[in-house]
This record gives structure tokens, C-alpha cells and sequence, in this order.
């Protein structure tokens, strides 16, 4: 920021230079007033040309890293802040880009009993015991075929976390022995 805005003022420096010895040089008749007026308007276009190439390559800079897609890693630590043991293995996860159309973040992962504790402890969940025979669970519309809950077993952990009344939180399916677990967030 810092160096377009030194650019911006040494763009605006030579155009008050370019405008004020042509002034003079068409005034006074005086041949090399003008060619330093012709010379500041090179001045001038080159540090409007470089201002405009350093704005649009930061700006593509920027833009370009904040859609660049997570990791599944960077959307479990932002689910559920660093993880503090090595247990976890994300094994596959969609994640929320566009608020309304994909209204939740997918993930499926190994881990331990100790981190799906401590991740359980970030929130007031409500815990079930489930039995998953005949469940249709529809999961992330890029690929429906890798979020089943009702692979971990014919009974599940279901944790579940309201942030409000309007469907809003977390779901997480979990085995008996915590091993493998699906999470859905939903945040519409």
C-alpha cells in the first residue's frame, strides 16, 4: 500500500511538473521549457503506467489467495482451532465457498479418543447413541458417494451443536471407538 501510494504522488508530482513548464513554455515561446514539459509527460506516463501495473498485480495477488481452496487440514483447524494431537487423518472434505449454495462444510477423518474429547469440548453438544440401519444421508452435492455415516457401524456417536434455531451448527457422527468420524458444519 505504502508503495502505491509513493507512486500515486510521484505520478501526480510530474503531472503538476508537465503542466506547469508547458504553461510557461507556450507562454514565454521558450523551446526548452517545452521539451521539459515533453519530458516530464514521459515521466509522468511512466509512473502511471508502473502505478497501474503494481495495483492490478496486487490486487490479482490478493484476490487469487483468497480463493484459493483450503486444504482439509486448514478447515479442520478452522473448525475446530489447532489440533493437539497427531491422530488425525482427514481423509476426504468439501468445503463451504458460497454461503446459501453450499450451506455446510463436509469432512471425513481418522482420529483418536483423546482429539474427538477435546474437540467435543469447544462446544455443548447433545450426544446420542444411533442405530444407522436404514439411513439416507445425503452428503456434499460434488460428490455424494464418500459421506455415509452409516459405514462407522450399525450403532454411531451423533453429537449435535445448535448455534441457533434455523438448522445452524455441528454434526458430528463418530464410531464406537472414535476412530473414524463425519462432520457436517452448517452455517446458512
Amino acid at each position: 500500500m505504502k508503495e502505491l501510494i509513493l507512486l500515486i504522488t510521484f505520478s501526480g508530482i510530474a503531472l503538476l511538473l508537465f503542466v506547469i513548464t508547458l504553461l510557461l513554455g507556450l507562454t514565454k515561446k521558450n523551446t526548452k521549457l517545452k521539451l521539459t514539459a515533453l519530458l516530464s509527460f514521459f515521466v509522468f506516463v511512466g509512473f502511471t503506467v508502473w502505478t497501474c501495473y503494481t495495483f492490478v498485480n496486487k490486487t490479482y495477488n490478493k484476490v487469487t489467495t483468497a480463493f484459493k481452496p483450503r486444504t482439509g487440514y486448514e478447515i479442520y483447524d478452522a473448525l475446530f482451532e489447532k489440533r493437539q494431537a497427531d491422530c488425525v487423518k482427514i481423509l476426504n472434505y468439501q468445503d463451504q465457498v458460497i454461503p446459501k449454495i453450499d450451506y455446510a462444510i463436509w469432512l471425513h477423518f481418522e482420529s483418536c479418543p483423546t482429539e474427538l474429547k477435546r474437540i467435543l469440548s469447544l462446544h455443548h453438544f447433545e450426544a446420542e447413541l444411533a442405530h444407522t440401519k436404514g439411513w439416507n444421508t445425503s452428503g456434499p452435492a460434488a460428490d455424494a458417494n464418500w459421506f455415509k455415516p452409516e459405514t462407522l457401524g450399525d450403532s454411531i456417536l451423533v453429537f449435535t451443536y445448535s448455534k441457533d434455531g434455523y438448522g445452524n451448527g455441528q454434526y458430528i457422527y463418530s464410531s464406537l471407538d472414535s476412530s473414524k468420524v463425519f462432520v457436517k458444519d452448517v452455517l446458512d
